[in-house]
C-alpha cells in the first residue's frame, strides 16, 4: 500500500521529499507491485489542490487521480473494513483514517505500507511499515 503522504510528495515539487517519493512511485509502476486505497486518491485529490503551498489546480489534480487509478490497483473500503476501523481506533488508540486505511489493508491481504507515519501503523502488529524518507 502506498500512502498518500508519499502520493502528495510525489507531485509537491516544492518539498524535500519530492524526488524520493517520485522514484517510489516510479519503481512500483515498473513492476505493478503498488497498490492504493480509493481513500488514499481521496485524500491526495484533498490535499493537493486545498494545503499545497504551490496548489495543484482540479483540472491537474483530475488528471493525476485518474492517471494513478489506471496505473495501480486500486481497493475499495465497505461497511465491515469501516467497523474494522472503528474497533482498531479503541484497541490501537489510532486516528480513524489511520485504522481505515489498516483495515481496508487487512481486507486485501496487503501487509506492507509504504509512508513516513511510522506512528500510527507501527500499532498494528501486522503491518510492516517502510518509511522512505529515513
Amino acid at each position: 500500500m502506498i500512502d498518500s503522504n508519499v502520493l502528495v510528495y510525489a507531485y509537491d515539487k516544492t518539498s524535500e521529499k519530492h524526488e524520493t517519493a517520485l522514484k517510489i512511485l516510479e519503481r512500483v509502476m515498473a513492476d505493478e507491485s503498488g497498490v492504493l486505497s480509493i481513500q488514499n486518491l481521496v485524500e491526495f485529490a484533498r490535499l493537493v489542490t486545498e494545503k499545497l503551498p504551490k496548489k495543484i489546480s482540479f483540472e491537474q489534480a483530475r488528471s493525476i487521480v485518474l492517471g494513478l487509478a489506471d496505473s495501480f490497483e486500486v481497493v475499495y473500503y465497505d461497511p465491515h473494513a469501516i467497523a474494522r476501523a472503528l474497533a482498531m481506533c479503541g484497541s490501537e488508540k489510532i486516528h480513524f483514517f489511520d485504522a481505515l486505511i489498516s483495515a481496508t489493508m487487512e481486507k486485501e491481504k496487503i501487509r506492507i505500507i509504504i509512508t513516513e507515519n511510522e506512528k500510527d501503523f507501527k500499532k498494528i502488529p501486522w503491518i510492516e511499515v517502510v518509511n522512505p524518507f529515513k
